[in-house]
């Protein structure tokens, strides 16, 4: 039985998982491997450290890559080129991260498929296709309500003194209140959306925080706004994957409730229901 890997990579982490029929053999994560900021060297030296000491890419035969960054063929060529190193005895098949969210959140029904990480992005969901799609335009010009967007928000209140004291206190503890530091590391880093979020994840397991709360409230509302709103169907159910959506998920629960939203899922990454899907295809006797 030929051994199948799929990946859910987003801007900061990958999420790796090897299977088959129902055998999982390998679960694991890297870091993210966005071809929009990584050079095709710098994905084949995140995969060569963090990835191929835990399985041998000449057993694989298929792999599928679902990735933040692989919109178009040319960004999928430069993924697929730095994947080949390794995987050259293998299948490769290359989509959008966007095309896993919705994958792994509604197989071959339809729904509004939404990403909250890093970065944000939505889709119309038909069960076999993309739709419709708003674009994401990513952490400077778009990405609303995402970690690297509300991360943006926390910067400029820390380094205006506008945060409050025990939430400064504890960026404090990693972070020094300079200027140029924060300069340097989101202009001049390729991991600047990385960096933004993880000031977001730092602050975000304090969910009762006043200044906590009312950011993600923020956020989930300029998400809306941007995406869910845009759709016209709004009887379609509406899924959410993503590490932030995850630990936001009381939030968004209730922010959808308001909006008339009842059927929501939430889900912090799609490869249980990616694994569904592709079995359903790959395995049919398994099923």
């Amino acid at each position: 039985m030929g051994l199948t890997l799929i990946a859910d990579s987003g801007s900061t982490k990958t999420a790796w998982r090897g299977f088959a029929g129902n055998e999982i053999f390998l679960e694991t994560e890297t870091g993210g491997l966005n071809p929009v900021y990584l050079s095709e060297d710098a994905i084949r030296d995140e995969i060569d450290k963090n990835l191929t000491p835990f399985i041998d890419p000449t057993k694989v035969d298929r792999l599928y890559f679902f990735g933040a960054g692989c919109h178009s063929a040319e960004m999928q060529m430069h993924t697929q080129n730095a994947l080949s190193l390794f995987f050259s005895h293998s299948l490769l098949h290359i989509y959008s991260d966007m095309e896993g969210a919705a994958i792994g959140l509604f197989g071959t029904e339809s729904g509004i498929a939404c990403i909250l990480g890093t970065g944000s992005n939505s889709c119309h969901w038909n069960g076999k296709s993309i739709e419709n799609s708003i674009p994401a335009l990513g952490y400077i010009l778009g990405d609303e309500g995402s970690g690297a967007w509300m991360g943006k928000k926390i910067a400029a209140d820390y380094l205006r003194k506008r945060l409050p004291d025990d939430i400064s206190k504890m960026l404090e503890d990693d972070f020094t209140n300079d200027l140029g530091f924060f300069l340097k590391k989101i202009y001049q880093n390729e991991y600047a959306s990385r960096f933004l979020a993880s000031l977001t994840g730092k602050i975000n397991s304090l969910n009762n925080h006043p200044y906590v709360l009312a950011l993600q409230y923020e956020a989930i509302e300029v998400f809306y706004q941007t995406h869910i709103a845009m759709y016209k169907n709004n009887s379609l159910p509406v899924g959410f994957v993503g590490g932030l959506a995850y630990s936001m998920r009381n939030t968004i629960s209730k922010f959808c409730t308001g909006k008339g939203i009842n059927n929501v899922n939430i889900v912090n990454n799609p490869l249980d229901g990616i694994q569904k899907y592709l079995t359903k295809e790959l395995y049919p006797d398994m099923m």
